[in-house]
């Protein structure tokens, strides 16, 4: 999480660097709010894992395996994640297109406190997909970490990172050369449907 906190507040302060005089109403005092919004989300977003009902360990196999049993519970619980946030997510992707666009063109101080309420939309939208993630993961008998365990062994299948803005307590992904043959040959014929939900995988979901 404090991760995730940098990241946004390096861009803020690369666009302070020249932003000049008026800087501070557009971006430092939005930034300084969205700190402290940050607070209650990590709160929420916590509290929000916490209703997930499967609580016990997770052995991982030693060799990186994933059972079809395993995949398919998987590939049902991120479905229902994805198709539960198809709509607000495509809405925010293209708020920010539109931001990029503002900042390239001459309205950019204008723009900078829009970058900023950006990541604060970017929070709600992550608890949303939070909760969507809790009631998948408790119909289909996930814990979290098993759950973590065999999307990152899918991703690893396509040749994708998981996790990059990894939020919560989630167990970092194995990082390995390969995914086992076999789990290669499991996901492939849904690598495309897979893939429409990387972007969840990407920020820890």
């Amino acid at each position: 999480m404090k991760g995730f906190l940098v990241g946004c507040l390096v861009v803020v302060a690369v666009l302070v660097v020249g932003g000049g005089t008026l800087t501070y109403f557009f971006v430092v005092k939005p930034a300084y709010e969205f700190a402290v919004d940050l607070d209650a989300f990590q709160k929420e977003f916590a509290a929000i894992s916490g209703q997930i009902d499967q609580t016990g360990p997770y052995a991982a196999p030693a060799d990186g395996q994933v059972t079809p049993e395993q995949f398919q519970r998987f590939l049902v619980a991120q479905r229902e994640i994805r198709e539960h946030m198809a709509d607000r997510f495509e809405a925010l992707k293209e708020k920010f297109d539109a931001i990029d666009r503002e900042l390239e063109g001459e309205g950019r101080l204008s723009g900078l406190g829009q970058l900023v309420s950006g990541y604060r939309d970017l929070g709600d939208l992550l608890l949303v997909a939070k909760r969507a993630q809790v009631e998948a993961l408790n119909r289909y008998n996930f814990s979290l970490q098993e759950y973590y365990y065999v999307r990152n062994q899918t991703y690893l299948a396509l040749g994708q990172d998981v996790a990059v803005a990894a939020l919560g307590d989630q167990a970092q992904p194995r990082r390995v050369s390969n995914a086992p043959e076999s789990v290669v040959q499991l996901v492939a014929p849904h690598r495309d449907e897979l893939m429409e939900g990387y972007v969840f995988a990407w920020f820890g979901i």
